[in-house]
């Protein structure tokens, strides 16, 4: 109707922007009101998760250079989407916008196919088809949301080896020999089981720098004891092999994954121990043990006959403890005079605490960017598909005035909707495990040795918003055109 009264294409396409532009003014206040909330709300979670790094964080902080970039990425995504209905409606002529045709439709090149479907759903998959550039960045929108989804999921499997808040060995005290050699006696770990207040005690034997000779070539190994409780808890870790034959064995052992690391599970390792020579059989491999040793450096896991056997040594290098519940610190200070001065005693439960305040804080970040991701796509998904509803919605009139019922036609519009989201699905899940695969790869794999897994609860997850938001998109526009009269729904803007 403007251009009946004489505005010109040029004006026209200035009335849209600002129109939406319009409409972008109340999203800023708002905008950045709410993210300013969630943001100093985040942050009081920090301080209170991890108080040791986030201590000095500022309660309520503004970040001006974050609102300008907001306000600057908003503006242009409005100019962006409202460049194409600008340019239509400058395109629409006066005499078609006086006879109320200005929403022209496209011509029909080729029938619907029913050969497989009713002639409903063949319509709704006909019209999700009907503009190649419109389907294609439907399905890219949302292929998009679940690639991003799937490849920002392997953040949480780095997270879990990387901060492991407390893992099953984890100790809350320690009781470690001064010279890191076998010299705590074996009747000192009898002794803390029958304490009270000790829930659990496990020593472990170390022999440090050890030579040995492996497929030809001379390295360097830690030979580490583990008795029962270490093996039950290593199992999550155990990449290949058995750790029946470890336990049941003599003379057998297990390799703690390194990217550098020569030797393989199935390798028979010659260990120099006190100027004798013993092998050692590799039956399998663990991608991760509480120990750090320098990178040229092995570990080589066993029991603790197998250990005793081959360098003699019946004592322990480090005894560790777990407390029960409701321990004081007269309690652990009594372990202290039980054990002695002659020992290195070290308290843990300080740093444990501030270990699982760091893993709640970056899971904090990690979980809540999955969060937004999968927002993002619930309020995409219900947008675009109302958009294109309401872009049908003189078409929806004329199937209903020769006859199409509201069944029909909440097939046609499903069909349409699922085209979308099928499509969109299939794409999204082929691009999303190719990027989960390579980042899994980078991230894990690269450092832990734990090969890539196909992550179908991320994708479960995923598709199962995808879907819902489907649904959700499509109830308001068709309850809305089945309770519209059929001349209405023809009239409708």
């Amino acid at each position: 109707m403007m251009r009946c009264i004489g505005a010109t294409p040029k004006q026209l396409m200035r009335f849209v922007r600002r129109e939406a532009l319009g409409w972008y003014r109340f999203a800023i206040p708002l905008g950045i009101s709410a993210g300013a909330v969630i943001i100093w709300i985040l942050c009081a979670l920090l301080r209170f998760l991890s108080p040791e790094y986030f201590a000095e964080m500022p309660a309520f902080g503004i970040s001006i250079p974050s609102i300008m970039a907001g306000i600057c990425v908003g503006i242009l995504t409005v100019l962006l989407a409202a460049r194409t209905p600008a340019k239509r409606a400058a395109r629409v002529s006066p005499l078609a916008a006086v006879s109320g045709n200005a929403n022209s439709l496209q011509p029909v090149r080729k029938a619907a196919n029913t050969t497989l479907f009713k002639i409903d759903t063949a319509l709704g998959f006909h019209h999700a088809k009907a503009s190649k550039k419109n389907f294609v960045l439907m399905v890219g929108s949302f292929s998009l949301s679940i690639t991003l989804f799937l490849a920002f999921s392997v953040t949480i499997n780095f997270m879990q080896h990387s901060l492991t808040p407390l893992k099953p060995w984890t100790p809350d005290l320690s009781i470690v020999s001064t010279d890191n050699t076998c010299s705590i006696r074996s009747s000192l770990l009898k002794k803390l089981k029958e304490n009270p207040a000790v829930k659990q005690v496990y020593g472990r034997m170390f022999a440090y720098n050890v030579p040995v000779t492996v497929n030809g070539q001379e390295k360097k190994v830690d030979l580490i004891s583990y008795e029962e409780n270490q093996f039950r808890w290593a199992k999550n870790y155990l990449l290949d092999g058995s750790f029946d034959s470890v336990q049941q064995k003599s003379n057998t052992g297990l390799v703690v994954f390194k990217p550098q690391n020569i030797i393989k599970t199935g390798d028979t390792a010659t260990l120099h121990i006190g100027g004798q020579t013993s092998d050692i059989k590799i039956v399998g491999s663990l991608s991760s043990s509480p120990f750090n040793n320098a990178p040229d450096v092995g570990t080589i896991i066993c029991s603790e006959n197998t250990f005793r056997q081959l360098t003699g040594e019946t004592d322990y290098t480090i005894i560790d403890l777990k407390l029960s519940k409701n321990v004081t610190d007269a309690d652990v200070d009594e372990i202290h005079r039980t054990v002695g001065t002659d020992v290195t005693f070290s308290d843990e439960r300080s740093g444990n605490r501030s270990v699982i305040g760091s893993y709640y804080s970056f899971g904090l970040f990690i979980y809540g960017f999955m969060a937004l991701i999968a927002l993002i796509t619930i309020f995409n998904i219900v947008n675009s598909i109302a958009m294109s509803v309401s872009s049908r919605m003189k078409q929806y009139g004329a199937f209903r005035a020769i006859g199409l019922s509201n069944r029909q036609l909440i097939n046609m519009i499903v069909a349409e909707a699922s085209a979308y989201a099928i499509t969109g699905c299939i794409f999204g899940s082929v691009f999303g495990l190719m990027l989960n695969k390579f980042l899994y790869a980078k991230l894990v794999t690269s450092h832990w040795g734990e090969q890539w897994n196909v992550p179908f609860i991320q994708m479960a997850i995923i598709i199962t918003i995808v879907l819902l938001s489907v649904i959700l998109a499509v109830r308001g526009p068709v309850k809305r055109i089945c309770t519209m009269s059929i001349a209405d729904t023809i009239s409708a803007q």
